[in-house]
């Protein structure tokens, strides 16, 4: 099992697996947006995570996309594996939840009302839920931004790079 491991780890297929990745971010045109998670606590609005939004959109030649359809569903599956990428590997004190795919077509003015699937990202303590947001869950997003930027992925709206 080891070796196998090796073999995965080997700079040639880490290097196909971020092309593949880059690819299905130009694809689905894939950008991104982060949410602060608030719960009421003690009365008082508090911060205890955060929310990573991966959007991405159908393919172009896609006719009349509808919700849940099967174009959404490719767009859906090239999220989760490029969140299954940015998310960090080692156990640390946050957790990181994928929210269920709710087949729904989001427009938002600022990526110019084009039908976006959504995936959600929660980062959040591991323990201690409604502890306030501290630098672990900070780190991690940082991390992960970083990590969609490497991709290819931008904040907030897509935009065709030269």
């Amino acid at each position: 099992m080891g070796e196998l491991k090796r073999n995965l780890d080997s700079p040639a297929v880490l290097e196909a697996d971020l092309s593949r990745l880059k690819e299905l971010v130009k694809r689905f045109r894939v950008c991104w947006e982060v949410w602060p998670e608030y719960v009421l606590a003690e009365h008082q609005k508090r911060q205890i995570g955060f929310v990573l939004e991966l959007c991405g959109t159908h393919e172009p030649g896609s006719e009349h996309p509808t919700p849940g359809c099967e174009h959404c569903q490719r767009v859906f599956s090239g999220l989760q594996q490029i969140a299954t990428h940015i998310t960090p590997r080692e156990e640390r004190p946050s957790v990181y939840e994928v929210q269920a795919y709710d087949h729904a077509l989001r427009y938002a003015p600022k990526r110019r009302n084009r039908a976006d699937v959504i995936l959600t990202l929660k980062i959040l303590h591991r323990s201690g839920f409604e502890r306030p947001v501290d630098e672990c869950e900070t780190r991690c997003l940082t991390e992960m931004k970083q990590r969609l930027r490497e991709l290819g992925a931008l904040e907030e709206q897509w935009k065709e790079q030269q």
